[in-house]
This record gives C-alpha cells, sequence and structure tokens, in this order.
C-alpha cells in the first residue's frame, strides 16, 4: 500500500522523532525539549534492564550536594572521599544502586555495556570502596527510574525520548552539565540529517500528485 504524501508530511510536521533504536540495557534516554514532566525534564537515563514486567533505569546527569559519607556513615572508606550521591529517579527514593567501570566484571556484578558493571550486593559496593576504585569510576544513586515497557515504548512514540548508545564517558562525565545540551543538539542533528531526504521526497511526490490532477 502507498502512503499518500500528505501523510508523510503530517507525519514529519509533528517533529516526533522516530524510534532509532530499542530502548533496551545498555542504551540512554535523552530526554527532549517537549517531554513534560519535570521530573525528568533535561535527564539523561541509562538504562540497566529492560524484560516483560517493566524498564528500570538510572538517571547519570543530575548530581546531588549530599556526601556518599553521609548516607553511609558506617563506612570507614569513605572518610577521605568527596563522593556525592547521584539522583537515580523518582522510584525507591533511599535505596542505593552504584554503578563502577572495571577492566574485569567485579564479584557480585552485572554487566550493562563495555566496561561498565551494576553492583548487585552491599558487600560489592564495600568491596568498591575499599579497593579505593576511583571517584571518576564510581557512581553511586539514590532511587532509580521505572517504567512498564508499553508506558516507556508510548513515551518515546510521543516524542518524549531520543534512544541512543550509551558511552562510559556520558554516564561518568566530570561535566554532567554539560551531558543533556550535548546529547539533545546531536540527536536533533541526527532526526533532521535522517528526514531531511524524506521530506524532499515527499514534497516531489505532492508536485507530481498536483500535476496529474
Amino acid at each position: 500500500m502507498t502512503v499518500p504524501a500528505c501523510c508523510l508530511l503530517a507525519v514529519l510536521a509533528t517533529g516526533v522523532a522516530p524510534r532509532a533504536m530499542r530502548p533496551e540495557k545498555g542504551r540512554l534516554l535523552v530526554a527532549t525539549r517537549q517531554l513534560g514532566d519535570p521530573g525528568f525534564s533535561e535527564s539523561v537515563v541509562l538504562l540497566l534492564a529492560r524484560d516483560d514486567t517493566g524498564v528500570m533505569g538510572v538517571i547519570v546527569n543530575q548530581p546531588t550536594r549530599i556526601r556518599l559519607a553521609a548516607v553511609v556513615p558506617h563506612l570507614a572508606a569513605l572518610a577521605h572521599r568527596s563522593d556525592v550521591v547521584w539522583r537515580g529517579g523518582p522510584v525507591l527514593p533511599t535505596a542505593v544502586l552504584a554503578l563502577v567501570r572495571a577492566e574485569k566484571a567485579p564479584a557480585d556484578s552485572e554487566p550493562v555495556f563495555d566496561d561498565v558493571y551494576l553492583l548487585t550486593s552491599r558487600r560489592a559496593f564495600h568491596r568498591a570502596l575499599e579497593g579505593h576504585v576511583p571517584r571518576e569510576r564510581l557512581r553511586t544513586f539514590a532511587g532509580h527510574a521505572g517504567w512498564t515497557p508499553a508506558q516507556l515504548d508510548d513515551e518515546i512514540a510521543r516524542g518524549d525520548w531520543y534512544v541512543v548508545p550509551a558511552t562510559a564517558d556520558v554516564v561518568f562525565s566530570a561535566a554532567p552539565e554539560r551531558v543533556w545540551p550535548k546529547l539533545v543538539e546531536r540527536s536533533e542533528g541526527q532526526w533532521t540529517r535522517r528526514h531531511s531526504g524524506r521530506l524532499v521526497d515527499a514534497l516531489e511526490v505532492e508536485d507530481a500528485q498536483v500535476q496529474l490532477r
């Protein structure tokens, strides 16, 4: 079935970004400028898991001013560290999750992508701190983000999120305030390049249809 050119133009005019890739584990959700939820405005979310029951991730560009030592004061290894807690999302905000960069998979961890791992036990978290893992290779998050698969797919289709590959440089960026502006600008540019040719084709088809009438 041939899609009328007017329908193609209508889709392009909405400005809704198509799903360039599926929102799977190890990918980033980049909030678009139109996302209306203030809890996720200008956020970048690393997806940690997806199955038939739900999708889970952490916001990677929102550090807080809360020192990690204030959250877990009983750990002597934190006495001389300046780590802060990062806001991971609105779900279970008192629960802590930790990501680490490592050449080899640490014990009690799950791979997320490349050399980035999710620590899955309190013991693994303590070992990372006691082993003097550098602050720039360890992130501790309070809370996480969560969706049902259908809910997230609907939000992406609505144009709330771009889906892009994750990189460790983004997840562990030393300048988190620059992460969202850079990624959203890049994603918007990719969307424009991907669809500029389609727009021209649609205009040519529409012109041809007018001439045939």
